[in-house]
């Protein structure tokens, strides 16, 4: 018997939508596709041409892309007549957009995230979004990351019983590091980031005697306090992520005494007042925006930042490179793989229009205009190496060697201590826990769940 779904209230929602959206869905996503409504939680973009018979809705929250995005909806009117018009939304808010466009019955033609796990199964269960299995099969993608961390696959076997199939094409990759502000690193003698941990206590000590606030990590965020900070310091330490997993999931589980190791160079950072005011309650957004800002030095982050920074500090001078390493004889990985892919609405009105689109908006030339234009990591491996990259993004690009298989956030979910993990190394940089007690603690909550 499959496992029920945890996420009633999303199930319910869109069932609902369903019942309640019959009777539009002979209008498609056209009729009200831009209300005020809809105004209040995106932005539009690209007017429609009086007289348009088509017209496709590309929802998305990628901040930055936006002009690079336009310039090839524009093409694409002019070679084929079809209107494509992108509604940018709020990345936090993504998945409460989601479930109140299904309860109006009008879900996106196009939709440009990072759906999976629960939340796609519910949406394929609740018929709202289209298997794009034989587009995959029919189109040939030689996709870059494939098999890391794409989330739109849904196997035969899912715990949520859905159906299985491949509901999105990746467009975008990603990749992560750490991002240095290199006027700050320049002003205290550093001419390149730090490859080592010494070297990065280093920079943080002279950072902060020179009054400049060395590091901002987004420990707000479960996501980027298990996979951007934890998971490279653990598999640089550990010797690589098979041992990270076993460490967790094996039948010692959290004993293992390198995880005090991992622990404390987190409470070293906090001891020596290297982190920024408020870390522990940083989301992404906002370590990013202290970065662009100049308000503090360092921060962990991935190739999804480019776009904003070009955008909004077209003039700051920065850098990108690999964690730096506590074992110098052992690799770091990192988060990413596939970021953003692109999902149809299963009841679009124009969904055959709507795969067209999306397969013209992922072959080579597209996706190199998006790389050279925005910075992103395009998904199409042969516009990757086609592309003309800025020296950070080939970095980035580049760092895509050390891509962890399984995300830290997984491997703590399978072994249920997902929210222990989290709040115990929030804990730990308030000062409320030790590293040997954030161990002990994990330990004991594996015991009670075994």
């Amino acid at each position: 018997m499959k496992k029920k779904t945890g996420f009633i209230m999303l199930i319910a929602l869109l069932l609902a939508a369903i019942v309640a959206g019959c009777s539009s869905q002979s209008n498609g996503n056209k009729q009200g596709g831009h209300t005020e409504g809809n105004k209040e939680q995106g932005q539009e973009a690209n007017q429609t041409k009086p007289g348009s018979e088509v017209e496709i809705e590309f929802v998305h929250y990628q901040t930055g892309q936006q002009d690079a995005i336009e310039e090839l909806l524009q093409r694409y009117y002019e070679e084929t007549g079809v209107r494509v018009t992108q509604t940018l939304i709020d990345a936090k808010t993504n998945q409460q957009y989601l479930i109140t466009r299904a309860q109006e019955g009008k879900f996106p033609d196009i939709y440009g995230g990072s759906l999976g796990g629960e939340v796609l199964a519910n949406l394929v269960m609740a018929d709202l979004v289209e298997d794009l299995t034989p587009e995959w099969e029919e189109w040939g993608y030689d996709v870059l990351g494939e098999n890391k961390s794409f989330k739109g696959y849904l196997a035969p076997d899912n715990e949520w019983g859905a159906a299985s199939g491949k509901y999105s094409i990746p467009y975008v990759v990603a990749t992560s590091g750490y991002f240095y502000n290199m006027s700050m690193l320049n002003e205290v003698g550093f001419q390149q980031p730090p490859a080592t941990w010494n070297e990065f206590l280093e920079l943080n000590e002279k950072l902060k005697q020179g009054g400049i606030s060395p590091v901002a990590y987004d420990l707000g965020d479960n996501w980027g306090t298990l996979n951007q900070v934890i998971f490279p310091l653990a598999t640089n330490i550990f010797g690589g992520e098979e041992a990270v997993i076993e460490a967790v999931l094996g039948d010692n589980g959290m004993s293992d005494p390198r995880w005090i190791e991992v622990f404390g160079t987190i409470d070293g950072l906090r001891e020596q007042g290297y982190l920024a005011e408020g870390t522990v309650v940083l989301t992404m957004p906002d370590v990013e925006k202290k970065f662009v800002n100049g308000e503090v030095a360092v921060i962990s982050n991935g190739s999804w930042f480019v776009p904003m920074l070009k955008q909004d500090a077209p003039d700051l001078d920065w850098a990108v490179a690999a964690p730096p390493k506590v074992m110098d004889s052992e690799e770091v990985n990192i988060d990413g793989g596939v970021s953003i892919s692109l999902s149809v609405a299963k009841s679009s009105e124009f969904k055959e229009e709507s795969k067209a689109f999306i397969r013209w908006f992922t072959d080579d030339a597209q996706q190199i205009h998006l790389a050279e234009k925005s910075g992103v990591l395009p998904a199409n491996s042969q516009a990757m190496d086609k592309a003309s990259l800025d020296e950070n993004v080939k970095i980035l690009a580049g760092l895509g060697e050390n891509l962890t298989k399984r995300r830290m956030h997984e491997i703590v979910t399978e072994a249920k201590i997902y929210e222990e993990f989290w709040k115990g190394v929030q804990m730990l940089v308030e000062g409320k826990t030790t590293p040997e007690g954030l161990q002990q603690s994990l330990m004991e909550s594996l015991a009670n769940k075994k």
